[in-house]
């Protein structure tokens, strides 16, 4: 028994005897020569000490970004290096969105109005993706109201952010020829009341009527200030708002009726007495001071046929509300998985472009890419091939305009991203693997929040930093 314990604890011994060697020599930093060879220092230790250790690495031009050199701003770098981000192709950081954020620096110091026309197709019909942008901004900024709204909608039951009834309307758009003497209004639409020849001044339901009321949400729930946007009126024309008769009148291709709601109201419920036809284009519902978020959607639009609205129409808008910031967020009706070249549709919204510039001549613009987008392929959802090349095709239109873009397809997470967001544990669009739902509409709207942020951040302390010297 014994001499099979001695057995077992010599290979032990021998260990032990060997590291003890060998620590005591490691505290030897003397070296010498023996037959030819030069000892080294010995150190067992020296994988264990060392872990944890870093090597300096430097950093050549090949490996920094040709984006991240032209910045001076390490935050602005960082951000750029991330394609979610919002790039900006003016000469100097964030200078497309120059106007915009100066405009948001105003509210700071006195009751102000920054508004913002968010213009796309079904991707943010019922207000979807706008009405989270404009609550983030209402939350930080201030503000209160929708802000523009149709007359008719076909998503009026299904928008959430105000509640929305109609009747007796005659309704023209920019997918169709417009009759003479009619003009479509900045939505692309057009609403035209019943014409009368005596006008009923006391039947309430009767002839062309629209009702809308606040809903129960922060900013949403009171109309503080209305306004009515209509086009040339010079007969006898007049609308009922809430009770009080204002005569219709103006020779601008678009006018505006301001309506006196007091300290605020929970409706807003006008009727149309018109003797003479007259283009009816919508109510703006806001306050005296914040931001507002004018979604302005239409279902199957590529976006080359908003030029079709006229330059006069949309600046004599412009001159009504006041734009700071345009958003285009087009593309989904455009994507075909046979399509490899969208120059002719980069060539159209060029002409788009310069239409929209023209009209808001100092308003900042925001190009959105569109989102990713799935077909069925061999039984398997997959992103469509034609995705990438527009995304890539759209951010050149950013470039060559000098617009501000931001990729949406990249902020959902790129290649393969709907299906992500359709199958996942909490699904965040639909089963058609290309709309959103209103928690994806949620997560985008919030996402864009917080890269305009980042990026109004970054301009004032370029600001703050040219002023320092």
């Amino acid at each position: 028994m014994n001499n099979n314990n001695n057995k077992h604890s010599q290979p032990f011994i021998m260990l032990l005897s060997a590291a003890i060697v060998l620590l005591v020599a490691s505290q030897f930093t003397t070296t010498f020569h023996l037959f030819g060879f030069q000892t080294k220092k010995v150190d067992p230790l020296s994988d264990i000490t060392t872990k944890g250790k870093y090597k300096k690495v430097t950093l050549t031009k090949k490996i920094i970004t040709d984006s991240i050199v032209k910045k001076d701003s390490t935050d602005f770098a960082i951000r750029q290096v991330d394609t979610s981000n919002i790039y900006d192709f003016e000469h100097d950081s964030t200078s497309a969105l120059a106007h915009f954020f100066q405009s948001l620096n105003e509210i700071k110091i006195h009751k102000h109005k920054t508004r913002i026309a968010y213009f796309g197709d079904s991707m943010i019909e019922g207000d979807l993706i706008t009405q989270d942008l404009r609550e983030c901004l209402q939350n930080t900024f201030g503000g209160n109201g929708v802000g523009y709204v149709p007359i008719t909608s076909i998503v009026s039951g299904f928008r959430k952010s105000i509640i929305h009834s109609f009747e007796g309307w005659t309704t023209h758009n920019l997918l169709e020829t417009m009759p003479a003497n009619h003009v479509l209004g900045i939505s692309g639409y057009s609403f035209v009341p019943t014409v009368s020849v005596t006008a009923d001044t006391t039947n309430t339901t009767s002839g062309s009527w629209v009702k809308y009321a606040g809903v129960n949400k922060k900013h949403l729930n009171k109309f503080y200030e209305a306004k009515l946007l209509y086009g040339k009126s010079n007969g006898e024309n007049y609308a009922e708002v809430n009770g009080t008769r204002y005569k219709l009148a103006g020779t601008n291709p678009v006018n505006q009726l301001l309506i006196n709601t007091g300290n605020g109201c929970q409706f807003i419920n006008a009727r149309f007495q018109c003797k003479t036809p007259v283009d009816i284009f919508g109510f703006s519902i806001e306050s005296d001071s914040g931001v507002f978020v004018d979604n302005f959607s239409f279902r199957g639009n590529s976006g080359l046929p908003i030029k079709n609205v006229s330059q006069n129409v949309y600046a004599s808008t412009n001159d009504c509300l006041g734009y700071d910031l345009i958003i285009l967020e087009y593309g989904l009706n455009t994507v075909n998985p046979i399509v490899t070249d969208f120059s002719w549709y980069e060539h159209g919204m060029n002409t788009v472009i310069k239409h929209i510039q023209s009209s808001f001549p100092n308003a900042s613009i925001l190009l959105i890419s569109v989102g990713d987008k799935s077909y069925r392929k061999d039984g398997v959802y997959q992103t469509d091939p034609s995705v990438p090349i527009l995304v890539k095709t759209q951010k050149r239109m950013a470039q060559e305009n000098k617009l501000a873009f931001w990729s949406l397809y990249d902020a959902m997470g790129g290649n393969g991203s709907m299906v992500k967001w359709v199958e996942g544990d909490t699904a965040l669009a639909n089963k058609d693997y290309t709309h959103f739902n209103f928690k994806g509409a949620h997560k985008v709207g919030k996402i864009l929040f917080s890269k305009i942020m980042s990026e109004y951040t970054d301009y004032n302390k370029k600001q703050n930093k040219k002023l320092l010297n």
